[in-house]
């Protein structure tokens, strides 16, 4: 029954984004989420998005694209817009094109300088990819209305929602839900902890800001999913993962709160959801103790473990980063190493490994010091942005920026201990939400001046 389950969910959900699509084209953007979700969904199984099989390297970026066609194909001319989109650059946008440069400049020197060139061309799409979605993506939104965003946005809350369970269901309750192994046990009040981000859920951070700020439509629904993918959360026994949590709760209600005026609010509302989270950790203790304690346990050892014994600690992180950096020509720490795969540098293996735990180690080696400033620049803008679209519209627009700056809030927390954009689940989708925020930068409603334009 189970592997029954395991063949037809990801049809299903690809069936789903079709139909949605044919009505909506924006909702074909959902297949490449869906590929991005990967082993949580039993995606590995859908044969036909593993073709062409040439570019296994680059797929989700291809399929972004073809869509793109398909989506530009299927759109309605005739259609009103309700809202207009200026299409200018912005400052987040020059900073992709900086990196895209240093990407080309990149696979230039490589080929001229080693004799071995397999794959670099293979690695310069994966890395390009990541910038040229994001202008995909960009364009894509900007032909599309807020609410289709929002209603595009829930489906892949409500995947994730389903993907926690099923996660929940495996690694809390050991139902065997996922055929593959995870990579750590431990015994706990002799019962068995596992652990594993294979097929965790990928948008935890997504779903959490997006059922916290749009709860008012249906609020019972959305908090149940809510707690659902808290307790995924806390399934994870991953720390960064619940202090991110944390801090977008602590992040949404201290910003509503200076909106509003409403100081005394804020601090209400944080004693009020701080007070129902002690109590779901007291109740957790109750039916799930050993997992309960295996988590208390991973924060005591933040004061017992040294830098060099815990791979999680974020000392190691760092010296690991260093012994990267360290390890390059110093004219490649400028513009960084380029698309080099394991056959022109051996210790690229090293790198990738590194980058999983902490993605600004891959930055620093692809895109140099140069493309560390750029893409600090370009999350100081972005975040700028979003807090102004927040801030100077109402409605629809004024709760996306609001999810957009808490998403990219809890990306930047990540991004210390997680690869985020550089996912080894595919760069393609990696920046898909300043993608979507650079296109609602220039947004106004048609016949009515209600939203002051955005942009940096």
């Amino acid at each position: 029954m189970i592997s029954l389950f395991r063949d037809i969910f990801p049809y299903l959900l690809v069936l789903y984004f079709v139909i949605k699509g044919i009505k909506e084209p924006f909702f074909f953007l959902g297949i490449p989420f869906l590929m991005f979700m990967s082993e949580s969904i039993f995606f590995e199984g859908v044969k036909i998005f593993k073709i062409p099989g040439s570019l296994s390297y680059g797929l989700m970026f291809f399929w972004l694209i073809l869509l793109r066609f398909v989506a530009v194909f299927l759109a309605r001319s005739d259609e009103k817009k309700d809202y207009s989109y200026m299409g200018r650059f912005n400052a987040m946008d020059f900073c992709i094109i900086g990196l895209l440069l240093i990407s080309v400049i990149g696979a230039g020197t490589t080929l001229i300088n080693y004799a071995d060139v397999t794959d670099v061309i293979k690695e310069f799409i994966v890395l390009i990819s990541l910038f040229v979605s994001y202008f995909i993506i960009k364009n894509w939104t900007s032909r599309t209305n807020p609410e289709v965003l929002v209603n595009f946005l829930f489906s892949i809350v409500v995947i994730n929602t389903l993907t926690a369970c099923l996660y929940i269901l495996h690694q809390g309750l050991h139902f065997g839900i996922y055929p593959d192994a995870e990579y750590s046990v431990d015994i706990v009040q002799g019962v068995a902890i596992t652990r594993t981000f294979y097929f965790m859920p990928q948008f935890l951070p997504l779903s959490v800001a997006f059922l916290l700020i749009f709860r008012h439509k249906k609020p019972f629904v959305f908090h149940i999913l809510l707690i659902i993918n808290v307790l995924a959360i806390f399934i994870s026994y991953t720390r960064s993962f619940l202090i991110n949590a944390m801090l977008i709760f602590i992040l949404y209600f201290i910003i509503t709160g200076l909106k509003e005026g409403r100081i005394g609010l804020v601090l209400k509302n944080i004693l009020v959801f701080g007070f129902i989270g002690i109590l779901g950790l007291f109740v957790l203790s109750k039916f799930l103790p050993a997992n309960t304690q295996f988590f208390l346990n991973r924060f005591s050892e933040l004061k017992q473990s040294s830098a060099t014994s815990d791979p999680n600690n974020i000392q190691f992180r760092f010296q690991m980063t260093g012994l990267i950096v360290a390890s390059m020509d110093e004219d490649k720490k400028i513009f960084g190493m380029g698309p080099v795969t394991e056959n022109q540098v051996s210790w690229v293996r090293d790198m990738r490994a590194t980058t999983a735990d902490m993605v600004w180690t891959g930055v620093i080696f692809r895109w140099g010091i140069v493309g560390l400033i750029l893409f600090i620049l370009l999350y100081i803008f972005s975040g700028y942005s979003a807090l102004n679209f927040y801030l100077n519209s109402e409605g629809v627009l004024s709760d996306l920026g609001l999810l957009f700056l808490l998403y990219i809030f809890s990306q930047i927390i990540e991004s210390f201990v997680s690869w985020t954009f550089m996912s080894g689940h595919g760069f393609a989708t990696g920046l898909w939400y300043l993608g979507m925020l650079s296109a609602f930068s220039g947004i106004t409603k048609n016949k009515e001046s209600l939203v002051k334009e955005v942009i940096l």
